[in-house]
């Protein structure tokens, strides 16, 4: 049995956030070119490569451009419209939650802005996962920890409840969530600023 298969079996859906409007770098994010590519489209390729045909792609700002570029270059991504994206974060979390199927028993949370995170990075967590399905698992950096990260479904109903700017590593902090973390440093760097670029 293969890791995909195992991931597929285990329930396993991947809701990658891509509907920032990028009002800091004055130009959109997710297009931005890191290895040829833009962001975006990397975030795919990585999702899709442990979530096969199990990627939710939350689009907001920029949704007609981000939409025929994910087109042209996959057929069957599933895409979730969140119309309130300009009401921070968890709006789109919340929209990516709630269009996963029902019969899913976890999300692999990702961001476009993490170029450094890859196919490897995100095999970690779904490996972490299988081992213990009912923990959240999340990415250890900077001292902390935050997405990438899988979360049980039940957190959903606290993921639920956020509002504004706030994600996950609010659940994530929770003592109640059993969250187990995996030091992940290529996490650490996100494009926020044209000095990122």
């Amino acid at each position: 049995m293969t890791v995909r298969t195992l991931a597929s079996s285990n329930g396993l859906w991947c809701v990658l956030l891509a509907a920032g409007g990028s009002r800091r770098l004055g130009y959109p994010k997710q297009l931005i070119r890191y290895r040829v590519r833009p962001m975006i489209l990397n975030a795919v390729d990585a999702a899709e490569s442990v979530t096969p045909g199990r990627v939710l792609v939350v689009l907001g700002a920029h949704s007609l451009r981000l939409r025929a570029l994910l087109a042209r270059n996959y057929g069957n991504l599933s895409i979730v419209n969140n119309t309130s994206w300009q009401n921070g974060i968890a709006s789109s979390l919340v929209a990516g939650i709630n269009a996963v199927p029902a019969a899913a028993r976890g999300v692999l949370v990702l961001l476009t802005d993490q170029p450094g995170v890859g196919s490897d990075s995100l095999q970690r967590l779904v490996d972490a996962w299988q081992r213990q399905p009912g923990r959240a698992i999340a990415a250890g950096y900077g001292g902390g920890l935050g997405v990438p990260a899988i979360l049980p479904r039940r957190v959903w109903r606290r993921l639920r409840e956020l509002d504004g700017d706030v994600g996950a590593k609010a659940v994530l902090r929770n003592a109640d969530s059993n969250t187990t973390v995996l030091n992940m440093p290529e996490a650490a760097f996100d494009v926020d600023t044209s000095e990122d670029r």
